[in-house]
């Protein structure tokens, strides 16, 4: 709320604010991949068993397991994803998804540090923090600056100060320093999702990128409703 705002529209009749709070489980992950490009959009159809942690699916009593999804169906919105009672999908409990064992008429939304840790090192956020960093690569002919910028009005629709750009630039510049002395990690980050690198495409650069889009995304602003 600013000053001006406040000075037009003081009781709100114009709905100049409102409440701000983190986007549903569901949405973290929806908003991750439509901003990265990878969002299917397809309506209908059967679940879908999107990219989740090894070993929630360990069960001695079925031999039931969650098979990937490919073609796309793998980056289907939250609503299509497969969900079962006893070995439900871990992100989305991080993010306060009720259960299914009884109705929920309210959800709860909680901040843990375990939420940040799913969007930092979760498979699916990465793949989505390097498909982010395809786009502001292929997307933008400008240099770092005006790719960074690119990247950050992506996220949250509006462009970056000069200390929030000054931050990713410093960033950027560290990691493709670190990357080009590791060439393995660098290729390893830069093709997260694919089964090799586009042609042409400097794998350290695109690796620093991805450590920016993955910032990036975990912003703030990124994963609540402003």
């Amino acid at each position: 709320m600013t000053p001006s705002l406040y000075e037009r529209d003081p009781y709100n009749h114009l709905y100049a604010r409102g409440p701000r709070f983190r986007l549903g489980a569901e949405a973290v992950r929806d908003n991750a991949l439509a901003i990265s490009g990878l969002l299917t959009r397809t309506i209908g159809g059967p679940s879908v068993f999107p990219y989740q942690p090894d070993g929630v699916w360990n069960n001695p009593y079925s031999s039931d397991r969650w098979v990937l999804s490919t073609h796309g169906d793998q980056y289907r919105r939250g609503l299509y994803t497969f969900w079962r009672r006893t070995a439900p999908y871990a992100a989305f409990m991080a993010f306060d998804a009720p259960s299914r064992e009884v109705c929920w008429e309210r959800r709860g939304r909680t901040n843990t540090p375990l939420q940040a840790l799913a969007t930092l090192n979760d498979k699916a956020f990465i793949e989505c923090s390097a498909a982010l960093a395809r786009r502001m690569v292929a997307e933008v002919k400008g240099g770092d600056a005006d790719r960074a910028v690119y990247g950050f009005r992506l996220c949250v629709a509006r462009a970056p100060n000069r200390a929030e750009l000054d931050h990713l630039l410093v960033l950027y510049h560290e990691r493709l320093k670190a990357y080009r002395k590791d060439p393995a990690a660098a290729r390893a980050m830069a093709a997260s999702g694919l089964s090799e690198l586009p042609a042409g495409v400097n794998a350290a650069e695109l690796a620093a990128w991805t450590v920016v889009a993955n910032v990036l995304l975990n912003l703030d602003e990124t994963i609540r409703k402003g």
